[in-house]
């Protein structure tokens, strides 16, 4: 076994170890919740277990067979495995998109001023989650069918014939050119949108929350500093977030990309590009855990008082 392959492929199952158990973690903590502990369920939580569902699938998908190849199991699919594999992962993909957006869109709803048009849309957007979540599966789902058509698994054939290569799959250059160009438009139409969406609602939560912390600054003066306000803390579990996402996410596009178009192939550059779609997945959770004071925190101590941050955390998640 070659050691820069083995060290991939501990670095693969470390990521993914941590991506599905704190993702699984968290999605059970909100069925617990929903079934057990209904008084303490909060709106957001069906759209945090949605992104959790949709992460341990792209780590699954993305990570596992990089973790399989890595440790010296080759062919390790067939055409149609292939295909199948390929085209839940970017299904995956697209949905964690599409929570992230959302996610932050019902956090800004949420810490909106009560006398805002927002207010007013408020409970009414709660109702229609499922909704949402059925029109992001068929969206995706439908987007994504040229990936089957397209994708195939290694062969020994000449890599040159191929618009873009992997060591578990490839992608076919296609015949039809007009409906790739099609194909690239709808992707980017679909990310663009929800990522405009997404940072349109993360500066408008930034605004709302360092103006909210200029009025009540005072109240902390004495006992915070200015760092340990639980607006800023608010803000920046919320930025951390979303930077996290579009990092990994343009870092991922920016390889692939560069595969697709270049001549030269570096299936190398492929195991770059599975680390870093898969590093979001992993890390989504870390960050959404840190400010779940309802998951048990070993270091409070009993009948300890309740900081008065955890008030306006609770608010930024729950209307």
């Amino acid at each position: 076994m070659v050691p820069g392959e083995l060290i991939c492929g501990v670095v693969f199952f470390f990521q993914c170890a941590i991506g599905i158990v704190g993702n699984s973690s968290l999605l059970m903590l909100y069925v617990y919740i929903t079934f057990k502990k209904p008084q303490e369920k909060k709106s957001m939580d069906f759209i945090i277990a949605h992104l959790s569902l949709a992460n341990i699938i792209t780590i699954c998908t993305r990570g596992i067979p990089e973790i399989i190849f890595c440790f010296g199991i080759r062919n390790v699919f067939d055409s149609w495995g292939a295909k199948i594999v390929m085209y839940i992962y970017r299904v995956s993909r697209g949905l964690s998109v599409c929570t992230t957006s959302l996610l932050s869109i019902f956090q800004a709803i949420i810490i909106s001023p009560y006398n805002s048009v927002w207010a007013r849309i408020k409970v009414r957007a709660f109702r229609y989650i499922l909704h949402y979540f059925f029109f992001f599966w068929v969206t995706n789902a439908l987007i994504y069918i040229p990936v089957i058509q397209s994708t195939e698994a290694v062969t020994n054939d000449n890599i040159s014939s191929y618009r873009y290569i992997s060591h578990l799959f490839v992608v076919k250059s296609r015949n039809n050119q007009k409906g790739a160009v099609e194909f690239m438009f709808s992707i980017f139409l679909h990310d663009i949108i929800f990522h405009f969406l997404m940072g349109l609602s993360s500066i408008h939560m930034v605004f709302l929350l360092y103006r909210h912390s200029k009025q009540v600054q005072y109240i902390y003066r004495n006992h915070h500093s200015p760092r340990s306000l639980p607006e800023v803390n608010a803000t920046q579990t919320i930025l951390l977030l979303v930077s996290c996402f579009v990092l990994f996410y343009c870092l991922n596009n920016c390889i692939n990309l560069y595969l697709s178009f270049t001549i030269v192939k570096d299936v190398d550059l492929d195991t770059i590009a599975a680390f870093f779609s898969g590093c979001y997945p992993a890390l989504c959770p870390l960050i959404l855990f840190a400010k779940e004071n309802r998951f048990p925190k070993f270091y409070c101590m009993p009948g300890k008082a309740r900081r008065p941050h955890k008030d306006f955390m609770d608010g930024l998640v729950k209307p």
